[in-house]
């Protein structure tokens, strides 16, 4: 009982220090813009999703941008456009709460991947999201199955 005593401490410590909001994993700038049909989308959300590599689980925090009216967006992960953490990221995009396009041609579902990309450090990181137009065979998104239930 007393070893497990002297540990619960050290044990605590550990954990906590995984907690911080000063970011575990280094992050490089990232901006770019989004658009379809080679014009260019507003009030969407950019994720970036950092991919684990090998055999570790570990990737990052995910990153977001918001994209303005001209489709511009920077990315934040742990502090406002401090970019995205370094490595390989799975691109997803998705409205802004409530602003949902419905005359935009192309797809937006935030749970299906647009593109893939790369973070690196000391380089700029810009990147242009290019929609797909719509098939007809997207999946819908939860907005849409709620819209639907109503």
């Amino acid at each position: 009982m007393r070893l497990f005593m002297s540990c619960v401490p050290i044990l605590a410590a550990v954990i906590l220090s995984g907690c911080g909001g000063g970011g575990d994993f280094a992050t490089a700038k990232v901006t770019g813009r989004v658009v379809c049909e080679g014009q260019p989308v507003g009030n969407i959300l950019v994720f970036f999703e950092p991919l684990g590599e090998g055999t570790s689980a570990l990737a990052g925090k995910q990153g977001i941008g918001r994209a303005g009216a001209d489709g511009a967006f920077q990315v934040s992960t742990y502090g406002k456009n401090d970019g995205a953490v370094v490595g390989k990221h799975r691109v997803r995009v998705g409205w802004m709460e409530g602003q949902a396009n419905a005359s935009c041609p192309c797809a937006v579902n935030s749970e299906v991947d647009v593109m893939e990309v790369e973070v690196v450090a000391g380089k700029q990181n810009e990147f242009d999201v290019v929609l797909s137009k719509k098939t007809g065979r997207e999946r819908p998104t939860l907005d849409q199955e709620e819209d639907e239930d109503d």
